[in-house]
């Protein structure tokens, strides 16, 4: 009797062993496909930002054209004020930082 006993519990343990490893590889699954969606999302939303990004590139070329175009000399007076300010900012970060 202790021999059916022994075989009927063991029988149940590998049923219990069987079901839970149907399930560990159905939330595998549903895992991975969810890992799938999450990563295609995210190289669709890369490539959305960089068209967005070359796109916005273009337009502010285009504006900077525009201005040159229109007012050369105001234009060229802002770019020379802009790098002369961080020219001289570059030269006061390297005195500045030598000193100490």
């Amino acid at each position: 009797m202790e021999q059916n006993e022994k075989i009927s519990l063991l029988g149940k343990a590998m049923d219990d062993v069987g079901e839970r490893l149907a399930e560990v590889e159905d939330k595998a699954a549903r895992l991975k496909t969810a890992a799938s969606h999450a990563v295609e999302d995210a190289v669709t939303e890369a490539k959305r930002f960089a068209k967005r990004s070359r796109y916005a590139a273009e337009d502010l070329m285009e504006d900077a054209a525009h201005r040159v175009k229109r007012v050369p000399l105001r234009s060229v007076g802002l770019g020379l004020a802009i790098g002369l300010g961080i020219g001289g900012l570059i030269v006061w970060l390297a005195t500045h930082n030598s000193k100490e």
